[in-house]
């Protein structure tokens, strides 16, 4: 079994469809180089598998990120997937994440907190970057007291589509479950109503009798056989997840060109190069003038 991957899955006939993944490696690897409390790694893990539950609808590549922003003592969560989308052939995304806290921050006390408590007053953000088309992003406050919570929010109030979502951590793992009942075509509404609300029920009924351990020990397929085995239920192939990083030092060097020569000139007048940290996985460059010069920045 795959320790890093999302498994869709329909109900034949039914506009309701699926989603589980479980993130291992890619989670741990995400978390590698930073010093998060242990209530960020268990968010920032729930933002990654978010990320690629909400790509389900997706059949094009994008870049989908995820953004909790707030005035709290965590000022900034970000989950951001790269979902690589090829009909035909067997997908692999990426992911990665990110977190600003305030400083200092107490671990200990905030541990209990919810949500909406570490955010303070804020939103979240949904921003889908297609690699091909318009961005895309949808915004709802962060009032609820779990992601899974305002994600539902999110999906009822700016897609009309209603969503469960269950989410869970552990040190080494993070998992979801999502369930989300697609439009119906309006000539069949009349005649399958009453038939796709009884399902619809049911489905929820039965996703919530599942235990947080069962969603992170088990793998995906049987999850799906054990809850849902007196339906009709069809499985894509699975899809594998890694951990990868998009910057590199061209893209950090376009991103000081961006910055202007005052600026950077009196940064290398403080020492002899300019030296830039990725957020995301810690990479450092390091820039001296004659390598900004061949960049292209042009120094008096």
């Amino acid at each position: 079994m795959h320790s890093d991957v999302i498994q869709r899955f329909y109900f034949s006939g039914q506009p309701v469809r699926g989603a589980i993944v479980k993130l291992q490696n890619s989670y741990i690897e995400s978390l590698n180089g930073h010093d998060y409390p242990p209530i960020v790694n268990a968010l920032l893990g729930e933002c990654l598998a978010s990320t690629l539950l909400m790509g389900l609808n997706l059949k094009h590549q994008a870049r989908l990120s995820l953004q909790a922003r707030g005035n709290g003592v965590i000022h900034l969560l970000m989950g951001e997937a790269q979902l690589k989308i090829n009909p035909g052939e067997l997908n692999q995304h990426s992911i990665r994440a990110v977190a600003r806290l305030k400083d200092p921050y107490d671990a200990s006390a905030e541990a209990s907190l919810t949500l909406d408590e570490l955010i303070g007053q804020g939103h979240l953000a949904i921003t889908i970057e297609p690699e091909e088309g318009e961005r895309y992003q949808g915004i709802v406050e962060a009032k609820a007291a779990s992601l899974s919570a305002c994600l539902e929010n999110y999906f009822q109030q700016s897609e009309q589509l209603p969503t469960t979502i269950q989410l869970i951590t552990s040190p080494t793992m993070a998992a979801g479950l999502l369930i989300q009942r697609m439009p119906t075509e309006e000539s069949k509404i009349s005649a399958n109503e009453a038939q796709t609300d009884n399902l619809w029920e049911e489905v929820n009924t039965l996703a919530a009798t599942v235990s947080n351990n069962e969603l992170l020990a088990l793998d995906s397929e049987t999850l799906i056989f054990r809850l849902f085995h007196e339906h009709v239920v069809t499985l894509s192939p699975p899809e594998k997840v890694c951990f990868d990083c998009s910057c590199s030092e061209e893209r950090t060097g376009q991103a000081l060109l961006k910055i202007g020569v005052k600026e950077v000139s009196a940064l290398l007048k403080l020492d002899s190069e300019v030296v830039m940290d990725c957020e995301f996985c810690s990479a450092r460059y390091r820039f001296t003038q004659s390598k900004l010069q061949q960049l292209g920045m042009k120094f008096n």
